[in-house]
């Protein structure tokens, strides 16, 4: 029986699960592991550098997420209706508009690389180690797009193991590559972004490799079709928010704690930053397993199923949340510690992320509520809960809380603006939401 149809016992789901979720903490790991090796081998300031870079790497996941999410759902339903042709067609046309996408950024990047480093907040200190790693990180734009896209593209498939394998080698060869070229060859945040591009790429590889003789979903000529283009891009488009909204959020953060504490400040940000990555892939992960299911059986017309993931999904949403907090609450001085051993920006860090913690009890509901409405097609829903979450209240917040509270308002900006926007999103889901799993 198809998995996306079977009915599933919550252990059974959570086992399904388990390969989706784990993917995502892979793929957090790629920028985390590159700041472990930097923030040992080459101090705080190139960590800082790395941060700085953060921005870009966004816009490539924000438009590969956009077209695999917005693509995934309307492949889903075709697939969902026996109508493969259809189906493969969009796969293709997405497939071709991504590889344009990524061949101009890296033309743009690399010819404008200082001016959009300067931009980004480098300053004078941290410029060398700005400069190669966003060199690196331009020319490795088409593995990254690709990486992404074809990893969502595989759940969409039905084959979430394969997804695993990918990320799994992945973060392996990230692991051995940074430890050689930084670590041992002491190439700084160069040797961090050939160690994660090399091994993103062999990634890509893969999931090339699986498109082409493995899937069920098969490149074919594209038809190019502007309406379901359109489709996949407003369908998708709240995931890009999120993505683009990350790096308008890590921007701003940066301008505004340089000014507070300087490169140390940039450095407390950017270790704030790889825990969030981390632990919101656990939600993400969730989001990103239901999200093929939701599609499918929408397609179907099995509301039953529907309804059976949505509750597990949020029963798994509050398990986690309870879990994320203990562990920062428990043990976050010692994951601090894994990227500042001691010292001013390991205090900055801990007291920082004391404040920032509770954004993990809320963020759940609203990954996965985002993801939802993309799934049954509601993209423009999805796009206000993910613009509301990650950009307007964030930019809102950081202007306000600094100036009432302090410095600490900075770290609180971003659970403010989860806790604000759960109201909202769980408003549309009563509203909208509820009622796809019980139209006839």
């Amino acid at each position: 029986m198809n998995v996306f149809t079977k009915k599933m016992s919550f252990a059974q789901f959570i086992k399904y699960l388990l390969p989706s979720v784990l993917t995502m903490v892979f793929l957090s790991f790629y920028t985390t592991i590159d700041g472990f090796f930097v923030s040992r081998y080459a101090g705080a300031n190139a960590l800082a550098g790395i941060n700085i870079v953060i921005p870009l790497t966004c816009v490539v996941f924000g438009v590969s997420v956009m077209l695999a999410t917005g693509s995934g759902a309307i492949i889903g339903e075709h697939m969902g209706r026996g109508e493969m042709k259809k189906a493969n067609e969009i796969f293709s046309m997405v497939s071709i508009v991504l590889l344009g996408f990524s061949i101009a950024f890296t033309v743009v990047g690399i010819v404008f690389l200082e001016p959009i480093a300067t931009w980004l907040g480098a300053s004078e200190i941290l410029m060398k180690h700005v400069l190669p790693y966003a060199f690196v990180t331009f020319l490795g734009t088409l593995p990254m797009a690709f990486k992404l896209f074809f990893e969502y593209m595989v759940r969409t498939d039905g084959n979430p193991k394969v997804c695993f394998v990918m990320s799994f080698l992945g973060i392996v060869l990230n692991v051995l590559f940074d430890y050689i070229a930084v670590g041992i060859l002491r190439l700084g945040t160069f040797g961090a972004a050939l160690g994660t591009i090399a091994s993103i790429s062999v990634s890509a590889i893969i999931g090339g490799g699986y498109f082409l003789k493995y899937s069920t979903i098969r490149f074919e000529r594209p038809v190019f079709d502007k309406a379901v283009f359109w489709k996949c891009c407003t369908n998708g488009s709240s995931e890009m928010l999120t993505e683009f909204s990350t790096g308008i959020t890590t921007f701003l953060f940066n301008i505004i704690i340089i000014r507070s504490f300087g490169e140390d400040g940039v450095a407390a940000v950017t270790i704030i930053m790889y825990i969030y990555y981390f632990f919101i892939a656990f939600y993400m992960g969730i989001a990103v397993a239901s999200a093929p299911v939701i599609s499918y059986n929408l397609g179907a017309g099995n509301k039953k199923k529907i309804k059976e993931t949505v509750r597990y999904s949020f029963i798994t949403i509050a398990i986690t949340a309870i879990m994320i907090l203990t562990t920062l609450y428990v043990g976050g001085e010692f994951i601090v510690s894994l990227f500042a051993g001691s010292g001013y920006v390991h205090d900055l860090t801990v007291e920082a992320l004391a404040v920032f913690s509770p954004e993990f009890i809320f963020i759940g509901v609203n990954v996965f509520l985002s993801s939802y409405f993309t799934a049954v097609g509601d993209g423009l829903t999805s796009a206000i809960i993910s613009t509301l979450r990650s950009l307007i209240f964030v930019v809102i917040y950081i202007f306000i809380l600094p100036k009432i509270i302090g410095i600490n308002g900075v770290w609180m900006t971003m659970p403010f603006a989860e806790v604000t926007t759960i109201f909202i999103a769980i408003y549309f889901y009563f509203k909208k939401g509820r009622r796809i799993m019980h139209e006839k």
